[in-house]
């Protein structure tokens, strides 16, 4: 009895916190207010997608138990690879697909790739350039994508980017 009373449950820990945010909500001016609801609604739909993203790897890895007592793996040239940009339903935000890894992107990340891309000479050269970047400032897209250097999703989005976007 006496390990409960000096734990606080989950609960507890919440009631706590949403008391503090209340407190603090305040003294917080407009713009300070539109900041917060954009960063929770960043955060509840980054829940929902790795809930997705979850469900998806389950779903695969059943696949992948059954098929491989039926077939032959694939090599990783033969995969279909899905890039594509989407803009959140906000607008102020971009998602950015690679396969089933999803991560929202800022429009002034986006037009560094798309700067990156432009820059490149050629789409293996792109690819090295991308993943230097995302190495430098978005590592989550490289571990969530498993991506590396010489990754064709890399050179996938290469492509994207100089097809559906122009340099200003």
């Amino acid at each position: 009895m006496t390990k409960r009373k000096n734990k606080k449950e989950p609960d507890d820990v919440r009631k706590d916190l949403l008391k503090e945010l209340r407190g603090l909500i305040k003294d917080i001016p407009e713009e300070g207010l539109l900041f917060l609801i954009g960063q929770t609604n960043t955060i509840l739909y980054n829940m929902r997608v790795d809930e997705l993203n979850k469900t998806n790897e389950r779903i695969n890895n059943s696949k992948k138990s059954s098929d491989s007592t039926k077939k032959t793996p694939r090599k990783a040239q033969e995969i279909p690879h899905t890039i594509s940009i989407e803009r959140s339903s906000f607008g102020r935000n971009f998602i950015l697909v690679i396969n089933d890894s999803r991560k929202i992107m800022s429009e002034s990340e986006i037009t560094k790739i798309v700067r990156i891309a432009y820059k490149a000479a050629d789409q293996k050269e792109g690819a090295v350039r991308l993943f230097a970047w995302f190495k430098a400032n978005r590592d989550d897209v490289i571990l969530d994508a498993v991506l590396s250097t010489r990754h064709p999703d890399l050179q996938e989005l290469y492509t994207y980017l100089k097809k559906n976007f122009s340099m200003v």
